[in-house]
Parts: C-alpha cells; sequence; structure tokens
C-alpha cells in the first residue's frame, strides 16, 4: 500500500536536526501500515516513537506506562472505545497533549472532539510537512498552557495562603473571590461569596467611597494608593483596613479588581487611645493656661481681658501671615499668659493712676523674665518660655529684657509684640486715655521694619482696614 504521507515541497524537512532530548510520541491507529508509515515519517523528522497501538483501550494503558510528550490519535478506532472516549479519559487522568487523526470530521464528530480539548487536528492523507507542523504547534500549545497553569497554580498559592487579606471583585462591588485569611476575619465562608458585595461590608461614607474609587479605577485601570476603611463584619462588630487595589484586566480590558489589606484594627484603637489621652491633656493644659491667666487678671483688673485679646489678635494676625497651623496654636497658648511675670509687679504700680517714675518701670520691664522663669520648666509643644520672654523684643534691638534683634527674635514674639502694642494703645490705662484703634495702627506702621516685622504690620493692618477684623477695646474704668 503506498504511502498516505506525501511530501508537498511545501517544507524541506530532511534537514530537521534531531533535538538533544528526543520527544515521545504515542501513535494510536488501527490501520497497521498506517501506522507503521507515521512511526517511519515521525522517527525521520526526529521524535522518539516508543509504540503503535491500535485500539482506545490500548492507549489508555500503554500512556500511563510510556508517559508520551504527545498522542497522535485516529478518532475511529477498532474496539468498544473510539478515539475522542480514549482522549477524553487520558486528559482527565495526565497532562498529555492530543492531536487527533482523521480522514472525515462530521459535525457531531468534531463537536465531540472539542469537548476532550485537543491541540490540534490532521486530516487524512496528511503530508509530512502538515503532519510536523501539527506536532510542533501542539507541543508549543501545551507548554504555553503548562506555564500559564503553573503561574496560575503559584498565584493561588499566594493568594490562598498570604496571611495579608486578599479579594477579588468586580466593577458593581460584588464579591468574586476571597482567600482564607479574608474570609476568616470577616466571619464568613467561601459558599457566602456569591451574595456578598461592599454593602455586605461597607457603611455610609465608607461605602460611598469604594464605590468612588471603583469608577475611577475603571476609568483609568490606575493602581489606587492605600486607603483605610472600616470593614463590618458577619456577627456585627467593626474593624479596619489598610487596603492597596489593582485592575485585573481581560482581553486588554478592565475586568475586575483585586485589592490586598492588612487589619489595622489594634493600631486605630491605639490612635483612639492616644487621641483620646492627647485630647485630656490639651483640656488640662488650657485649663492651666486659663488659671495662669486669671492669675495675672485678678492682680491687674484695669488690664482685665488684655491677655485674651492679645491672644486673639495675635492669632487671627499669624492666620493673615499664612503661618503654619502649629505656629499659629502656639502664639495664641502665649498670648494668653504672655503677661504672667506681673505677677511679681506690685499691685499699686500696676494700677497707679499717675505716670510711673524709672524705678517702677524697671520693674514693669522685668516681667518677661519672670515670666519665662515660670514657664521654662513647662512642656509645651511650643517655645512658649521663649516667646513670652521676647515679646517685647524689637527689630532694631532697642526692646527688652536681653535688646535682641530682627533675626534672634522669634516670629512667634515678633506677631505677639504687635498685637500687644496695638490693643494696648486701643483700650484704657489707669495713667491714660485709650488712643484709640486708628492711633495704635498708625504707631505701628510708622514703624514698620523698625521695631515691628513688617509682615505681622501689614496683616494686621489688611485685617482691620479690609476685612473688618474688630479689635476689641477695654472700658474706661
Amino acid at each position: 500500500m503506498a504511502s498516505l504521507l506525501t511530501n508537498t515541497g511545501a517544507l524541506n524537512l530532511s534537514t530537521v536536526e534531531n533535538p538533544v532530548k528526543k520527544i515521545s510520541i504515542l501513535v494510536v491507529e488501527d490501520e497497521t501500515i498506517i501506522g507503521m508509515d507515521i512511526r517511519e515519517t515521525l522517527i525521520d523528522l526526529g521524535y522518539d516513537v516508543p509504540a503503535v497501538v491500535a485500539s482506545g483501550e490500548e492507549a489508555i494503558e500503554r500512556v500511563g506506562e510510556l508517559k508520551p510528550d504527545l498522542l497522535l490519535m485516529d478518532i475511529v478506532l477498532a474496539g468498544t472505545i473510539d478515539g475522542i472516549e480514549a482522549a477524553q479519559v487520558i486528559h482527565e487522568r495526565l497532562d498529555v497533549p492530543v492531536v487527533f487523526l482523521t480522514s472525515h470530521m462530521e459535525g457531531d464528530t468534531f463537536q465531540r472532539a472539542r469537548e476532550t480539548a485537543p491541540h490540534g487536528y490532521i486530516m487524512k492523507p496528511a503530508g509530512r510537512d502538515n503532519l510536523y507542523s501539527a506536532i510542533e504547534m501542539a507541543l508549543h500549545r501545551h507548554d504555553l498552557e503548562t506555564d500559564l497553569r503553573e503561574s496560575e497554580d503559584r498565584y493561588r498559592a499566594l493568594f490562598e495562603n498570604s496571611l495579608n487579606i486578599v479579594y477579588l471583585f468586580d466593577f458593581h462591588g460584588n464579591l468574586i473571590d476571597a482567600n482564607d485569611a479574608a474570609l476568616n476575619v470577616v466571619g464568613y465562608t467561601r459558599g457566602d461569596i456569591p451574595r456578598l458585595n461592599f454593602a455586605s461590608f461597607l457603611d455610609g461614607v465608607h461605602l460611598d467611597k469604594a464605590y468612588s474609587v471603583l469608577d475611577e479605577m475603571r476609568a483609568t485601570g490606575a493602581l489606587i494608593e492605600p486607603a483605610e476603611y472600616q470593614l463590618r463584619r458577619k456577627d456585627g462588630s467593626y474593624m479596619w483596613i489598610n487596603t492597596t487595589a489593582s485592575v485585573i484586566r481581560r482581553r486588554g480590558e478592565p475586568y475586575a479588581v483585586q485589592a490586598v489589606a492588612m487589619d489595622i484594627t489594634e493600631r486605630k484603637r491605639n490612635e483612639e487611645a492616644v487621641n483620646i489621652n492627647f485630647d485630656k491633656l490639651r483640656k488640662s493644659m488650657n485649663g492651666i493656661i486659663q488659671a495662669m491667666t486669671l492669675t495675672v487678671e485678678i492682680r491687674d483688673p484695669y488690664t482685665a481681658g488684655h491677655q485674651k485679646k492679645v491672644a486673639n489678635l495675635a492669632r487671627a494676625i499669624a492666620n493673615e501671615m499664612g503661618l503654619q497651623r502649629d505656629q499659629v496654636d502656639g502664639i495664641r497658648t502665649a498670648g494668653l499668659i504672655h503677661d504672667l511675670g506681673k505677677i511679681n509687679v506690685p499691685s499699686e504700680i500696676l494700677t497707679k493712676p499717675g505716670r510711673i517714675n524709672d524705678n517702677e518701670f524697671s520693674l514693669i520691664k522685668s516681667h518677661p523674665r519672670v515670666g519665662y522663669d515660670i514657664l521654662k520648666t513647662i512642656e509645651f509643644p511650643w517655645p512658649i518660655a521663649q516667646i513670652v520672654y521676647q515679646h517685647h523684643e524689637r527689630m532694631d534691638g532697642s526692646g527688652y529684657p536681653e535688646g535682641l534683634s530682627d533675626k534672634d527674635i522669634l516670629m512667634e514674639a515678633k506677631v505677639i509684640g504687635v498685637a500687644d502694642v496695638v490693643e494696648a494703645m486701643a483700650s484704657h490705662r489707669p495713667y491714660r486715655p485709650a488712643y484709640g484703634v486708628e492711633a495704635a495702627l498708625d504707631e505701628i506702621s510708622r514703624h514698620r521694619g523698625v521695631l515691628y516685622d513688617p509682615d505681622a504690620v501689614d496683616a494686621c493692618h489688611s485685617l482691620v482696614k479690609d476685612k473688618n477684623f474688630r479689635i476689641e477695646i477695654a472700658p474706661e474704668r
């Protein structure tokens, strides 16, 4: 019988080099002559053919023994099962690619063959080059599938065994999959997954935030920076997670979102405890500051409220200047007690209705240093003692108690210095009537950049002239 495998001339395969490790092919063909022809051709092409078998039953038996790299399987075989049924059994047991060899392919037969996931088809009579091409393509496809499957297995192992919370969901917020760590932490089982979505875990602003992130990811495909969410467990209790999400694509299009999260519940509890303690400390500190303020005002009723008014004006000036929030807070606190050192000045001097002499003024000028000595051992979040010490220093060095100049004076002290002068001049004092707001503004303007910081002066003017800031004036007693 003439060989059914003819050289078409399309490929010159006579010089094909044998691979270092020959590919093993089991031929399943019930026509002996055709089977031997196929075997000789395959050997000539450089493959190893350990056997040619004639039935599906024998193919199933020998494939486990020989462990070939590929099966070349005729569909119509002698015996009780055909090549398609044999391929199905082999496919369920072993990972061996199958290429069907057949002389005809009817619709029903083709559909049955497809269900076994074959790696190719060769129609009889097949040319030598077609046989070689079909086998090599099948082997290449099988290698790719093996690599992909191994990659998926590695991913699945990482997914399942990760100690982190890992979950997948679609762009409607429906849960697709989750690892055991994720399910355990929220109290659900794998059987619950099909009915779970964002609303199962998130409330209020956290739910709105999650859907907003989904919309952004679907539109941009971008990785989302870590974000914190409060998660509701199945039992109704809550936990906190920090999660990072990335888009998974299918055929180039966004398909789903994978998120990796960490349980930060303990950290959030600690932060809450710290915040509570901080609030308590802040309230205690404010109480102490208020007590200090009242101590000064009790001894000097004519300037009652002066420190609070200076603090409010200084804070407004600092905000207008654009200083940092921390600096603004320090300025307000220092403003509330900037005259604390006056407790060392005899009350008769503080309340003296007439002009004070040089000795009396020297006692008054000592109040920044006394205030510093009282405050220097207290650990404030800001340099309160230094601000109080410097609030009467002037840019040209003419101030007291140290005669500091410009760069040696804290900005906080410069701001309080401007606010102190404006409030004092605008209000009534025992030894003089009130000069008024206009006179006070004129004073700081005339000495802008000489005695007073120009930015603080400009901010004060802007507040009063442009933004209608009202400077409280102490009434005449």
